[in-house]
């Protein structure tokens, strides 16, 4: 038996919350991504929402959390966004190549490396300080030979964006092909050239394709290739394509951009470099602005092109963040909901307080900005008309999904 959703709807947190911390499938770490809600959330709202077979939608997908879980329970997985970075890591999770078939291909490519033929003399110098010479070249030839539109070579650009900058383990080993750096951001060229003056590092000599092949052994991929969705480049305050209009998805979960947080470009410039991006070029595509007036325009857009794509019965979930605005936090969930979404015609479900474990939050790094980190996010339920919540079961969060068992955690 159910637990009634209408009567108990500020208690769902504890639903997600009650989950190990490190649960989810191993394909969610690929790469890490600014702002990402954890993959409880996204499961516990594909699994109570919707049934196998339903279309859930994120457009503003990020590292494709949301189409990922949407494919290991069965559902079909769509994901869009602005950012090139985005789209890939959304693309990789959607349409997974099989084990086998991505160690063929990378094993082609090593093949095909010959050193001496490869040149770094062109490569910018904020990225040649991060690599040594060898790594670089490897780097160089992978980036020349991946073509992303093909979805076993946009599985690797992902997973080589994922491994592009990461910190050394305790014993100075690298987890990542670079000096040791943060792997969820890059701090500014210019502070990383004189960090790494300051404490003498030294580039690492690490074999790329040695260490693509074991980060492969602990995605637990499929064993055939498990196309269950599809990632494309949209801004969401277009028009959405008339093909996702007619697949209706049932579910649109999404957590659109909050009032200028972070740069998305900026702190992603290492990875950038690798799929030929700038990131001035991708920061000026992101909504960014510290404007509310501006914002609540902004996502005026974005969900009156929603409601053209939801389903009649089906919901829309907005995670959005409290924003500290002087010495107060802003609810703007609520503001979204008052100024914007009240009018569209929309049905409130209701908005429900998410408190966030500040020692969770990657923004804490930033010591006297890190106030502006939030310390609640809210999410805003709607349905395009007014309709009843199905029941919550509870999940055990006992078993993690694989490609292999298809079916969720409450079957």
């Amino acid at each position: 038996m159910g637990v009634s959703a209408s009567y108990q709807i500020q208690d769902l947190p504890l639903q997600w919350r009650s989950a190990p911390r490190r649960w989810g499938h191993p394909l969610h770490s690929l790469c890490s991504y600014f702002a990402m809600f954890p993959p409880q959330l996204a499961h516990f709202f594909v699994d109570w929402l919707t049934e196998p077979g339903d279309a859930v939608y994120d457009p503003f997908s990020g590292r494709g959390t949301v189409p990922l879980e949407a494919v290991l329970q069965g559902r079909r997985g769509y994901g869009s966004d602005a950012n090139p970075l985005a789209v890939v890591l959304s693309q990789a999770k959607t349409r997974v190549p099989s084990k086998r078939t991505l160690l063929k291909r990378l094993a082609e490519i090593e093949a095909s490396f010959v050193p001496s033929d490869v040149s770094i003399a062109d490569e910018p110098a904020n990225i040649a300080m991060l690599y040594s010479d060898d790594t670089l070249r490897q780097l160089v030839w992978l980036k020349k030979q991946l073509d992303r539109t093909d979805d076993t070579d946009c599985f690797w650009v992902a997973t080589i964006l994922g491994m592009l900058h990461a910190n050394h383990n305790k014993s100075g080993v690298p987890r990542g092909f670079s000096i040791s750096m943060p792997n969820t951001f890059a701090m500014a060229p210019g502070y990383v050239a004189k960090y790494i003056k300051e404490h003498g590092l030294v580039r690492p000599e690490v074999d790329v394709f040695d260490m693509l092949r074991t980060r492969l052994e602990r995605l637990d991929l499929p064993t055939a290739k498990r196309s269950g969705g599809k990632t494309w480049t949209h801004d969401a305050t277009a028009p959405p394509p008339s093909w996702l209009v007619k697949q209706r998805p049932k579910l649109i979960f999404t957590s659109p951009p909050y009032l200028q947080v972070i740069k998305y470009g900026k702190y992603n410039w290492v990875r950038l470099w690798f799929l030929g991006e700038t990131s001035s070029e991708v920061d000026q595509r992101l909504m960014a602005s510290s404007s509310l007036t501006r914002y609540l325009g902004f996502m005026k857009s974005v969900s009156e092109n929603l409601k053209k794509v939801v389903a009649d019965d089906g919901y829309v979930c907005f995670v959005i963040g409290d924003v500290r605005r002087g010495e107060e936090d802003l609810n703007l969930a609520q503001a979204v909901w008052d100024d914007v979404l009240q009018d569209q015609g929309w049905h409130l479900h209701g908005i429900i307080a998410d408190e966030i474990p500040q020692n969770r939050k990657v923004s804490r790094i930033w010591k006297h900005n890190s106030g502006r980190a939030t310390k609640v996010d809210r999410l805003l339920l709607l349905s395009p008309t007014a309709q009843n919540l199905p029941d919550v079961i509870p999940s055990s969060w006992t078993q993690q999904l694989s490609f292999a068992n298809k079916h969720s955690l409450n079957s």
